[in-house]
């Protein structure tokens, strides 16, 4: 066998043993990927390339110092290699060395400045650091080179969040629910952005019941609604009768599951409650009519299939009520009553259509169209003189 035969012999299992580390690393075998490895440096005609997987894996295992090794030798072997500062700079911060993390990322992105990773990594500093228009910057090149990133949208919503950007950032951990459902981090800031926001317009719809000077805010728990109310030193309010003025406000709004209400007041900056009482929201309001005359007299002689469903929910009024779900049997009464409205209008479209086409039917009867009738016989004529 001459050298050069031999040569390329040796280099092609070089590349055959690279490819089996890479697909032992694949299966999770790593101690069996860097052995592999560790072969392949014998031959493979490109061995930088072989010190970064190899890195790779010594990284995989938390082997920092065997990592950084195999990268410092594929950057002196490349220097070009942007992939191996990309590297470097995880194991560097990693060994908390960030500044040299920062540094190997810089070099990585001027020779690729479209590195998706790269990106994300730096990213992720600088949101730690604070550095929040940094942060958003690095976060938008990773997402637009690599869209299916999806933590980058994580946090890139975190530092929207931070620069006041609410609906940006509810928006961005949609995206990355959407490109992975396993970000339970993402699920938790959306139900606590929308639970926010909740309390914030039920703070709204109690506005217009306070004196000057008093504010008020609302938090669901469970089927509780907790109103603390802070009032300014000096001005008394009534704390017997605004629970009922409270209370009438929530029989309006009907806001799913709540059914309860405390009620807890606080003057000027102090901790301390000057008053603390749980009331019932539907104790004292009354049952809703169940329109039985409605859903009978009118819809079911109207209109029999609206009239039937409205029969239906007619006999579900009371026993909501009676059960103490009062939103239940007050929605149930005003579908019946949007039912007789809507089987009224039905009719009455019906009834002015029958009564359009017999005006149009008698006025064609009475007077026929001239238009058609010399129409008519000119075409006789015609015919005739065919003939």
């Amino acid at each position: 066998m001459t050298r050069s035969l031999q040569s390329w012999v040796q280099q092609q299992q070089g590349k055959y043993l690279l490819r089996h580390g890479l697909s032992l690393i694949q299966k999770g075998n790593l101690n069996g990927a860097i052995e592999t490895l560790t072969r392949a440096l014998a031959f493979h005609p490109q061995p930088q390339e072989v010190h970064l997987k190899r890195g790779v894996a010594y990284f995989q295992q938390d082997a920092f110092a065997e990592a950084l090794a195999d990268f410092n030798q594929a950057i002196a072997l490349d220097p070009q290699d942007a992939r191996a500062y990309g590297h470097r700079g995880l194991v560097r911060y990693q060994m908390d060395d960030e500044d040299g993390a920062l540094e190997d990322w810089a070099m990585a992105l001027s020779l690729q400045p479209g590195e998706a990773d790269v990106r994300y990594n730096r990213g992720l500093i600088f949101a730690q650091k604070k550095q929040y228009e940094a942060a958003l910057a690095d976060f938008d090149v990773a997402i637009d080179k690599n869209p299916l990133l999806a933590e980058a949208y994580l946090h890139r919503g975190k530092v929207k969040q931070e620069l006041g950007d609410s609906i940006g950032a509810v928006k961005d951990w949609e995206l990355a629910l959407c490109n992975d459902l396993r970000l339970d981090e993402a699920h938790h800031l959306l139900a606590k952005t929308q639970e926010k926001t909740e309390n914030v317009f039920l703070q709204d719809q109690f506005a217009d019941l306070l004196p000057d000077g008093f504010w008020l805010t609302a938090e669901q728990q469970g089927t509780l609604l907790v109103l603390t109310l802070h009032r300014p030193v000096g001005t008394p309010i009534n704390y017997f009768k605004l629970p009922n003025t409270l209370r009438d406000r929530l029989v309006e709004l009907q806001i799913p599951e709540v059914r309860r209400f405390r009620l807890v007041a606080k003057a000027g900056e102090s901790s301390l409650s000057e008053w603390d009482q749980t009331y019932g929201i539907y104790d004292k309001a009354p049952c809703p009519p169940s329109r039985w005359r409605d859903a009978f007299a009118t819809t079911l002689l109207l209109f029999p299939p609206f009239g039937v469903v409205a029969l239906v929910l007619a006999a579900q009024v009371k026993p909501a009520y009676r059960r103490g779900d009062y939103p239940i049997a007050a929605r149930a009464s005003q579908a019946v009553r949007k039912l007789c409205l809507s089987s009224g209008a039905i009719m009455g479209l019906m009834l002015f259509g029958l009564a359009s086409y017999g005006v149009y039917t008698h006025v064609e009867g009475e007077y026929p169209n001239p238009g058609a009738k010399t129409a008519f016989v000119e075409s006789s004529e015609s015919t005739e003189k065919k003939l």
